[in-house]
């Protein structure tokens, strides 16, 4: 599929009714996991490392031993707005080491995260725009998009619909 990412720009991204609140139990198992609850637009400074990524291995939402065809086949079979999964990216691993994947209408929309400022920060989508949200974790920016709608841009068309990550789904 042809299908981009634009993140909202912050003053436009206020808390959406299309979105649900994440549940007390998840907050609490973020909590008990050291991470914040609240999610600024540029996160505080961390420091990623291989515990991080095999912290995700954990995850509800991690598909680590997922190709991109596995990954677009389960949530196509699932069948619900707002299925998402994150999986090792395609390509080279040094900046973009992992996928959002995210279904809506039928489609599914692969969005890069890059890593940023040698594992520090991690933001979505391709490299170029201004109004960047970056996340201190890529567990801190999944439940971020929990709470905050995605804009997910059609490339052949330009239309934009928006969706929260609703469905974590592991193949």
């Amino acid at each position: 599929m042809h299908a981009s990412f634009y993140p909202l720009p912050p003053q436009l991204s206020p808390r959406s009714h299309l979105c649900p609140p994440t549940p007390p139990q998840l907050n609490n198992l973020l909590l008990l996991a050291g991470r914040k609850s609240s999610f600024p637009s540029v996160a505080p400074v961390g420091s990623a490392s291989t515990a991080e990524d095999s912290d995700l291995l954990a995850q509800p939402w991690y598909s680590g031993n997922c190709d991109r065809h596995a990954v677009e086949s389960a949530l196509l079979r699932l069948q619900k707005d707002g299925a998402y999964t994150v999986r090792p990216s395609s390509g080279p691993h040094g900046s973009q080491p992992f996928t959002l994947a995210v279904l809506l209408r039928g489609r599914v929309f692969n969005i890069p995260i890059r890593r940023l400022d040698g594992g520090h920060h991690y933001a979505l989508g391709r490299e170029g725009r201004n109004h960047e949200e970056l996340f201190s974790s890529v567990a801190t920016m999944v439940q971020h998009f929990m709470r905050h709608p995605l804009s997910l841009v059609d490339r052949h068309s330009g239309s934009r619909e928006l969706t929260c990550l609703l469905f974590p789904t592991k193949p």
